[in-house]
């Protein structure tokens, strides 16, 4: 029976090695020293998933800079392991990357957020739009009994975010390249967020937190079982296409 490693072993070892962690990969003697050869796979590993992620987090490397940005990057490629083989799925954690280093969090305290943001960015990227309008006549003509039976099915694309800074506000001012608009900003007033896909592309918003709590109570009840206090903005989330359909829950 050979002794040799299996497939599943040797990719194991190298990725070990390219985090610079203990490996035992069996490497021959040639002109270079083992580490030297590994050290050449190391630094276009890290600066590829570095690029990329300079890529998913434009505003983050923006407020930051470059120095800092890639040695955040730096820092999180090393301890945090690909869990798929395809490069543009990397990228997750990187805010709890950030968050875990104080100096960071000290200098800009919302930087995380706006990982968080852009990464939820990267989520909604990958629907499509909803073509189809809320069915608005339908909905004005359900019967005052069934209206508790009523069930609103929230888009896909749809992601939330509630932020102790104006999140949304300064992606935007950043986006736009506001200075003047990202100085104005009061960092202490908190931001809910929206996105969405829509036809015109990408929508990122701040809204109300209690819209918000209407849509995470959409997906999880009929109108009946949602405080009333939240249908007041029905409305207002149709109108942004937060909802793509409903039924009426006993005839389902």
């Amino acid at each position: 029976m050979s002794d040799s490693p299996s497939l599943a072993s040797l990719q194991q070892q190298f990725s070990q090695a390219l985090h610079y962690q203990p490996y035992a990969l069996p490497v021959d003697e040639g002109v270079a020293e083992p580490d030297a050869l590994l050290q050449v796979y190391r630094n276009n590993f890290v600066m590829t998933l570095s690029e990329y992620l300079e890529v998913v987090y434009p505003v983050v490397h923006a407020l930051v800079g470059e120095d800092c940005f890639n040695a955040l990057a730096r820092h999180h490629v090393l301890n945090t392991p690909m869990l798929d083989a395809r490069a543009d799925q990397y990228g997750d954690g990187f805010d709890a990357t950030i968050n875990a280093i104080p100096n960071i969090i000290d200098a800009v305290p919302y930087l995380a957020d706006i990982a968080t943001l852009e990464w939820l960015i990267q989520a909604v990227n990958k629907h499509a739009s909803c073509a189809t309008d809320f069915p608005l006549d339908a909905l004005a003509q359900v019967a005052p009994e069934d209206f508790d039976a009523l069930k609103l099915t929230v888009a896909p694309s749809v992601r939330l975010l509630q932020s102790r800074f104006p999140a949304a506000s300064i992606w935007h001012a950043v986006t736009n390249n506001d200075g003047n608009a990202l100085q104005a900003l009061d960092l202490s007033e908190s931001e809910t967020v929206l996105l969405l896909m829509n036809e015109q592309g990408i929508q990122l918003q701040a809204i109300d937190a209690e819209e918000a709590s209407l849509i995470v109570a959409s997906n999880e009840s009929t109108l009946g079982g949602i405080d009333p206090e939240l249908l007041k903005h029905i409305a207002p989330a149709v109108q942004r296409g937060v909802f793509e359909h409903f039924d009426i829950a006993d005839q389902l």
